[in-house]
């Protein structure tokens, strides 16, 4: 009953951010904040989705520490980290870069996994995995909810937009509110989940990718490794100071420019 209540509480904000929409179009100024609004929205969701994921995948594993800490639930608060959720994807917005963050870690006992060190790389496969299943679902929406609103509007069009920083312009559209929240939604989804996955899986302490790479190296090798992960946020910082990530970005764009050609193709919209 609780997650329900959870539920209901992100199913409000996209309706909150409807009525505050004919507000907010009035003003480019309220209008990037409204888009700023749903961003956040959509990152959080994202960062539960995968938490939840680490969770579920640690408990089919046999390892019940996530479900005994209480972090087998929707709620935000359970997951979600002040620096990583908030505090940094915000400043990264504002600065034009590239947009991601964390959470707090899921706790686990690798005694308890029933194949070491194969269940440990299956647990911290499960979050990247289930933001590229919610970026891949959020494409297939965006897509379907694009036929809708042609045939609902024949007069406009609508293709693949994946720009985080130009709201999309729905004027002279019936429901104009809704249609403008529920595309920025899924374009944030597609994007963001993406962006989250991969960043996750790059082998930096404390991301994903650290504990599959910890989970295959030779016993001496991953001791040596464990030691360092003290250190990950310092190497990441460094890592993004000195732009050695973008290589990490390049399957996005190109997975990017995949949805872009397929999606406007298939809606008759020239890319």
């Amino acid at each position: 009953m609780r997650d329900a209540k959870y539920l209901a509480i992100w199913a409000a904000f996209p309706v909150l951010f409807m009525v505050v929409h004919p507000w907010a179009a009035s003003s480019p100024r309220y209008l990037d904040w409204l888009v700023t609004a749903i961003l956040m929205y959509v990152l959080f969701f994202s960062v539960v989705i995968h938490e939840l994921s680490h969770g579920l995948a640690a408990r089919a594993c046999g390892d019940m520490t996530a479900a005994q800490a209480g972090r087998l639930t929707f709620n935000p608060i359970s997951h979600v980290s002040l620096f990583g959720s908030v505090i940094l994807p915000i400043v990264l917005y504002f600065m034009k870069a590239p947009v991601f963050g964390w959470a707090k870690p899921v706790p686990f006992n690798a005694m308890n996994l029933r194949e070491h060190p194969r269940d440990q790389v299956w647990l911290s496969m499960a979050g990247p995995l289930s933001n590229f299943c919610v970026s891949f679902a959020s494409y297939i929406l965006y897509l379907c909810s694009a036929v809708v609103f042609k045939a609902l509007n024949p007069e406009n069009s609508i293709g693949i937009h994946l720009d985080l920083f130009t709201p999309m312009d729905f004027s002279g559209a019936g429901l104009e509110s809704f249609w403008f929240v529920w595309f920025e939604i899924l374009a944030f989804g597609i994007l963001l989940n993406l962006i989250l996955g991969l960043f996750n899986l790059i082998p930096f302490p404390p991301l994903d990718g650290s504990w599959i790479l910890k989970a295959v190296l030779p016993k001496k090798a991953a001791e040596f490794f464990g030691k360092i992960q003290a250190f990950g946020f310092i190497l990441i910082i460094i890592a993004i100071h000195f732009n050695l990530l973008d290589f990490f970005l390049y399957p996005v764009m190109i997975v990017v420019g995949a949805y872009g050609f397929v999606g406007n193709w298939s809606l008759q919209v020239l890319p």
